[in-house]
């Protein structure tokens, strides 16, 4: 079973199904890729849409989605291989102590975990995109690449990387990757051309970028999503675990947002009533919302800001903790601000804790988040200096 992580953003899905067309057809190995969405959710992400459409796939018969599979315990499958993430969720190996995670590509910090099973076990670190990654491994096998999955890792390397853009998330990594791809890409023309551009300029080239506009065109296209689309659309979860109570495990949840509060909250009244159901349905104790929009400006592109809201449940002193340290974090430079800066008055009921944010270190997604996050809660570590 071939698994990215359960945001289900196009960088899993892409590197999901390439790996294990890869595995089956060059190592001979049975794979099946699983999407970690369930299937009514699939529309949440309009570019993953345009993406799979690109590459020929049809999401109702060519994807198959988490709900897709009959709850059991254990899971009916116990050999997993991990893309675009390095921890296998307990759910997939509860009751089964022969699960084993049996490969391993990804491209988030290296958590160590599974070097004695996992082969190949790929972790390249910084990279932009995951399938950038599983194109090394099709670069040994040229023979094995089509233009539908060249066009569906191209797509996710461009939303990955903001275009491959200079001085942005893009590395070597990614860049050779592109090369690599565009000649196969039947969504792009004069692919011989493009593909030398690539790794010089590649922010200069107009057909690679005109298809980078088209998919974060449809990427940004949230107006008609409500609260709870918003929250589950590019949402992880983490199982966390304090020094001091190595009996107790703490449910955190992270969801990354294409809209900024002020422009959110006053329009959604059901933010807070949602919110409250999400954390209640998937057991959250800790809820994090990031963020991320572009504030408009004369010229009609702007800059990007982030700003982070946290939500604890039953737990003050928790919240205490967190919302204290992450005041003091200097690499996520967060400036507290109030609801009210916002349009609105917190509708939080009495046992929710929460605090908002301006995020003043616009360059750290929730890559860099979560192991802030993760520091503070199991306090094994100083999340300022991190």
């Amino acid at each position: 079973m071939v698994m990215g992580n359960e945001a289900g953003d196009i960088d899993s899905i892409a590197s999901a199904v390439a790996y294990a067309w890869y595995a089956h057809n060059v190592n001979g190995t049975a794979a099946v890729s699983l999407v970690q969405t369930p299937r009514a959710d699939l529309h949440l992400r309009a570019e993953n849409l345009h993406a799979l459409e690109l590459a020929g796939l049809h999401p109702e018969a060519n994807i198959l989605c988490i709900d897709d599979v009959p709850p059991s315990e254990p899971f009916p499958s116990n050999r997993f291989a991990l893309v675009d993430h390095n921890r296998l969720l307990s759910r997939f190996s509860r009751a089964d102590p022969d699960a084993q995670v049996v490969a391993v590509v990804n491209h988030h910090a290296d958590e160590g975990l599974y070097k004695g099973t996992a082969d190949p076990r790929i972790v390249v670190v910084p990279t932009g995109s995951c399938a950038s990654i599983v194109a090394l491994l099709y670069e040994s096998h040229p023979e094995h690449m089509t233009a539908e999955r060249a066009a569906l890792l191209l797509c996710s390397i461009l939303i990955d990387t903001s275009g491959l853009k200079a001085g942005g998330k893009a590395g070597e990594a990614d860049r050779r990757a592109a090369s690599f791809f565009v000649p196969y890409a039947s969504a792009l023309d004069n692919h011989t051309e493009v593909s030398q551009l690539v790794s010089q300029a590649p922010q200069d080239i107009p057909v690679l970028q005109e298809f980078h506009t088209t998919l974060q065109g449809k990427k940004a296209s949230v107006a008609h999503l409500n609260t709870l689309d918003l929250l589950k659309r590019d949402y992880k979860e983490y199982n966390l675990t304090p020094a001091t109570s190595p009996s107790l495990e703490i449910l955190v949840g992270l969801s990354t947002v294409p809209i900024g509060f002020r422009s959110w909250l006053p329009r959604h009244p059901d933010f807070w009533s949602h919110t409250e159901k999400l954390m209640a349905e998937r057991g959250l104790t800790v809820f994090g919302i990031l963020a991320l929009f572009r504030k408009s400006a004369k010229n009609g592109r702007g800059k990007h800001r982030r700003e982070q809201m946290y939500i604890v449940r039953n737990d003050e002193e928790l919240a205490e903790k967190l919302f204290d340290a992450l005041d003091e974090c200097g690499e996520l430079k967060l400036k507290r601000k109030t609801f009210p800066d916002f349009g609105v008055h917190k509708g939080f009921g009495p046992e929710i804790c929460s605090r908002i944010w301006k995020q003043q270190n616009v360059e750290a997604t929730r890559k860099a988040t979560a192991p802030i996050v993760k520091d503070i809660i199991e306090g094994r570590g100083q999340a300022a200096s991190l």
